[in-house]
């Protein structure tokens, strides 16, 4: 059974940071705080203690780094909680080295607190739903099983373009969000789909969603042009280059796309 409340564990080694969080987590009718930590040492045997659904950390802390903790975790725990890394510095080994962990994920700061716990709320759902369909109930649970097994996938390629997405400041409420992952993945895993978008592309992630394909043509256009007016102009620009030019004006779906899935080609080579 769903429960009606999931519990968070919040590690941050900036004190306001982490209580300002938790006070939030405890205004969420979704969530209780079962904990907060300021030092990486003492994670280990509070998660052990607490056993929180999530744990929200930050990848620098003091006394013990949030990759070294992750790996701790890994090792000691007997069950999975999803573990989100925050953090404001970081390299592209360091987002890969967390995305190649099954139930990590990272999320860049600045980030405002309810967007934070939104993007929380949905990887927890995700895993609900696949663990509601194992127990034979229907939560939208094909959707959710469908998600939570590329999540957990050998292949980390969906977890990379989650992570690029999110540094890019497409928001993950936008229905958008979803179909413009799901394409990116489809075109760097068949490259030759980049020039068939509206005749299989776009229909074949309506029929998944039960959209039409202008419906989701349309969202993935949202989704694109909310990225190039709040995206980081520096992510923007390392990630499309010359490309990025006001004069010229924002990019099509399918060169936003193409553009993405190359970006991930170049750097995983």
């Amino acid at each position: 059974m769903r429960r009606e409340k999931y519990s968070i564990f919040v590690v941050d080694g900036d004190v306001g940071f982490a209580d300002e969080l938790g006070r939030r987590i405890l205004a969420r009718s979704d969530m209780d705080l079962c904990g907060k930590a300021y030092s990486g040492d003492v994670v280990l045997p509070i998660v052990k203690e607490k056993r929180p659904d999530i744990i929200i950390m930050d990848l620098t802390l003091p006394a013990l780094d949030g990759i070294s903790v992750i790996r701790m975790l890994q090792k000691e725990l007997t069950y999975r909680p999803i573990i989100i890394i925050t953090s404001a510095y970081s390299n592209d080994m360091q987002r890969y080295l967390i995305n190649d962990i099954p139930n990590a994920y990272f999320v860049r700061k600045p980030i405002s607190f309810e967007n934070l716990l939104d993007r929380a709320s949905e990887l927890v759902q995700a895993a609900s739903g696949f663990y509601a369909k194992a127990a034979g109930e229907n939560v939208e649970a094909e959707r959710a099983f469908y998600r939570i097994l590329r999540y957990n996938s050998a292949d980390s390629t969906f977890k990379r373009i989650t992570s690029l997405l999110h540094d890019l400041g497409v928001p993950a409420h936008l229905s958008g969000y979803g179909y413009l992952r799901d394409a990116v993945c489809m075109v760097i895993e068949n490259p030759i789909l980049i020039n068939n978008m509206t005749k299989q592309v776009y229909p074949a992630l309506a029929a998944r969603s039960g959209k039409t394909p202008a419906s989701v043509e349309k969202a993935i256009r949202t989704a694109v042009e909310v990225s190039w007016s709040r995206g980081r102009a520096e992510i923007l620009e390392e990630v499309f280059g010359f490309t990025v030019n006001s004069q010229k004006g924002k990019p099509t779906n399918t060169e936003y796309i193409a553009m993405l899935a190359d970006r991930y080609n170049v750097w995983m080579k």
